[in-house]
């Protein structure tokens, strides 16, 4: 046995040095055929150097999870898309704010500079841009790409924080408004409980709460603040950059008129440090708001009693990871008070009721997070109050702990009424 493996393994030896060989040949092969195609990939390298930038401002709608069917991107299809479109449609803004300015500068030029620019430049470059045909249709283009860029981006900003089912609601009820004018215009509550509210000046009444129509229930409730609004950092950038992009229209042209400006070409570098911080703060803002989507809460009645049981539905929109999610009704109480000069405002929870708690929640465009609950109020609870110096405040919250997106916190206020008119005092 010992012999016929010894035997064997000669020829075995010589099959893998050549199959060894055969590896090394081919090896040599693929590094003569990549030594061949290496000018071609050098090219390609140069020519797109440029698109490194573009990858890093791109980079986070980018990243994958895994290998998933279809190659969706980590913020899913319609965030990843809306967002793509937010920063094109805001380079485009930029752009024809920089070609308008070339034209009121080329347009509005003292006699001086224009004599100089003819002294300065050939016949065959001058004229070209200064013909008044050629202005007039650069200065319509960059007009074109400033209303262009400017309605689309208000329309995407907007479409990226609403639902697309709530304006297909307003939509469709559109269309009844006209049969349900009366209904509209006449009393939405019968005098006794108009009487025993006037009775109770600090009970908000709570009328605009019931203005947004629901797609399940009754009513939607209105976020009391929104988390990472986009309106500031957007106006920031795009105000920054369109008088930065000004500016290097103003620097251009004193080259262009043989009196360059070097002063106010050493600033323009400064200044885009701070445009592209504030770009960059941009696009994070508009990650975190197509990562984590919107949250929408309808209530199947407004306002409460004490004692009552309504229904509560919950939609939880974006693509993510939720490590906690919870809905909770919470009561806080809020005090207000002079300290020397200032305001103090202190706040706290006196009564918290857990409605929902879950763990680990994949959040997904397609398929979002949908709960029915139902609230119980107890008997014995405080209704709404706004004083002079107090003030007790109800309203329904949804926390959410993700990752990699930050953790939420978003709270849509309700009215509780008391149960019953207080007893008609005494003249004595």
């Amino acid at each position: 046995m010992t012999r016929s493996s010894d035997s064997h393994s000669p020829h075995e030896g010589s099959q893998g040095v050549r199959q060894r060989g055969g590896r090394q040949r081919l090896g040599g092969d693929d590094a003569a055929s990549n030594r061949s195609k290496s000018p071609k990939r050098r090219q390609r390298g140069r020519l797109s150097r440029w698109r490194l930038m573009i990858y890093g401002v791109m980079r986070p709608w980018m990243r994958r999870q895994g290998r998933r069917s279809g190659g969706s991107s980590f913020l899913g299809s319609d965030g990843a898309g809306i967002a793509s479109e937010v920063v094109f449609f805001g380079v485009l803004f930029l752009l024809g704010v920089f070609g308008l300015s070339l034209v009121l500068i080329n347009r509005f030029a003292p006699d001086d500079m224009a004599r100089i620019s003819d002294e300065a430049f050939s016949d065959s470059l001058a004229p070209a841009f200064s013909t008044s045909l050629s202005t007039w249709i650069f200065g319509i283009l960059s007009v074109a790409a400033i209303g262009t860029g400017v309605v689309s981006l208000v329309y995407r900003l907007m479409h990226l924080g609403a639902s697309t089912e709530y304006r297909s609601v307003l939509a469709n009820r559109a269309g009844q408004f006209e049969k349900d004018a009366m209904d509209f215009i006449g009393p939405t509550a019968p005098a006794s409980a108009t009487d025993d509210l006037t009775k109770l000046p600090s009970v908000p009444r709570g009328t605009s709460l019931t203005d947004s129509p629901g797609e399940r229930l009754a009513y939607r409730l209105a976020a009391e603040t929104r988390e990472a609004g986009l309106a500031g950092p957007a106006i920031l950038t795009f105000l920054w950059n369109a008088v930065w992009f000004i500016l290097l229209a103003v620097a251009v042209s004193g080259f262009w008129y043989g009196s360059p400006r070097w002063i106010l070409t050493l600033l323009l570098g400064p200044f885009a440090v701070i445009g592209y911080w504030s770009f960059k703060y941009f696009v994070t803002q508009l990650k975190q708001s197509a990562g984590i989507g919107p949250t929408i809460v309808e209530i199947s009645q407004q306002p409460l009693c004490p004692g009552e049981t309504c229904d509560v539905f919950v939609i939880q929109m974006g693509r993510l990871r939720l490590k906690r999610l919870r809905v909770q009704l919470v009561c806080e109480e809020e005090t207000f008070y002079r300290q020397g000069t200032d305001v103090r405002v202190d706040r706290h929870e006196s009564f918290v009721q857990v409605l929902c708690k879950e763990r680990e929640v994949r959040v997904d465009p397609r398929a979002p997070w949908e709960q029915q609950l139902v609230l119980q109020l107890p008997d014995n609870i405080m209704h709404s109050f706004v004083g002079t110096h107090n003030a007790i405040r109800w309203k329904i919250v949804v926390k959410g702990e993700s990752h990699p997106w930050p953790s939420f916190y978003r709270s849509f206020p309700v009215v509780i009424h008391p149960s019953v008119a207080p007893p008609k005092r005494s003249p004595r």
